[in-house]
C-alpha cells in the first residue's frame, strides 16, 4: 500500500501507466482532497484511468485529518491531506514536490516521486528498461521537470540493474 499525491497519478496517467502503482503497491489510498483535484481535468487521462482505478477497488479515496503540526503555506492542501494519511497509516508516500517531501520527513513519512514508480516497475519486471526510459522521455516531453542529478541518478540505477 502507498499512499499518492496528484502529480504522480496524473503523470502516470498522461503515459497510460497507472496500473503501474498496482502493480507495485497493490493498492493506493487518496486523500479526497487530491481525488478532487484530479476530478477538476473533466476528460483528461487521468480521470478516465482514476475512475477505472476506483471502480476496480484498488484505489481507495479517503478523508484525510490534517496533523495538527503540519502548518505551512509551502505545500498545498493535498499535500498535507497526503503526508497526514501516510502517516497515519504508516506507508509509503508517493509526493513529487520536493518541499512536500521534506516535510513529510519531519513527520516520519518515507516519500518518493514518479521515477521511483517507474525504477520500482522495472526492478518487478512489470516493465523493460527501454520502457522505462521511454517513459521517462515522454514525461520530460509533457513537460515534467527533473533536475540533471535525477536524471543521471535514474540511468545510473537502471543501467546496474541485470536485465
Amino acid at each position: 500500500m502507498i499512499v499518492a499525491d496528484s502529480s504522480p497519478i496524473i503523470v502516470l496517467a498522461k503515459q497510460g501507466r497507472l496500473a503501474l502503482l498496482k502493480g507495485c503497491f497493490n493498492e493506493v489510498i487518496i486523500p479526497k482532497s487530491v481525488h478532487e483535484e484530479i476530478m477538476q481535468k473533466k476528460d483528461g487521462p487521468e480521470v478516465i484511468d482514476l475512475n477505472r482505478a476506483i471502480k476496480g477497488k484498488w484505489v481507495i479515496v479517503e478523508e484525510a485529518s490534517v496533523i495538527p503540526m503540519l502548518v505551512t503555506k509551502n505545500i498545498g492542501p493535498g499535500e498535507k491531506d497526503a503526508i497526514s494519511l501516510a502517516s497515519k497509516h504508516k506507508s509509503l508516500l508517493l509526493v513529487d514536490d520536493d518541499s512536500a517531501k521534506k516535510y513529510a520527513s519531519i513527520f516520519g513519512v518515507e516519500a518518493h516521486g514518479s521515477f521511483f514508480v517507474i525504477y520500482l516497475a522495472c526492478m518487478k519486471n512489470l516493465i523493460k528498461k527501454e520502457d522505462a526510459i521511454s517513459i521517462l522521455e515522454r514525461m520530460m516531453t509533457d513537460g515534467f521537470y527533473i533536475s540533471s542529478e535525477l536524471y543521471a541518478k535514474f540511468f545510473e540505477l537502471l543501467n546496474s540493474r541485470k536485465k
